[in-house]
């Protein structure tokens, strides 16, 4: 089952790469918890837990208003049981302060039937919100 997690979550970054949404929120649980928090990020709009697709698509909403991502890698995949622990680095530019944030991070995939039903991300907050402020 590790490997076919490991293609699922595969696939939502090749949608996402594509900006293909909807091909990606067909790849979660109704139900999703998606943990976008982090200490220290107050001025990120994207800091918070959002619950179900619509929160999701909140959560991409709420990207594509604000930032412009200037580079996005996966580096490598690690699977065990039910999990997948992706790691990679982001670059991007806040619309509206024109300040770029970049980071390492970590995000970890839960998927139950072949579906995402929880993902958590670790990464710089403290940098995310410092570049939201103008």
């Amino acid at each position: 089952m590790s490997e076919a997690n490991v293609a699922v979550v595969k696939s939502i970054y090749d949608c996402f790469d594509v900006g293909d949404i909807n091909g990606l929120l067909g790849l979660f649980s109704e139900g999703i918890i998606w943990d976008h928090r982090g200490i220290g990020a107050p001025d990120s709009p994207k800091n918070k837990l959002f619950r179900g697709k619509n929160g999701v698509k909140e959560f991409f909403d709420i990207i594509g208003d604000n930032q412009e991502i200037l580079e996005h890698d996966v580096t490598d995949f690690i699977a065990s049981g039910d999990k997948v622990v992706a790691v990679g680095f982001i670059r991007a530019r806040v619309k509206k302060t024109g300040n770029e944030v970049a980071s390492d991070w970590v995000q970890i995939w839960t998927l139950r039937d072949g579906l995402v039903c929880a993902w958590k991300v670790f990464a710089d907050f403290t940098a995310d919100a410092i570049a939201f402020q103008q």
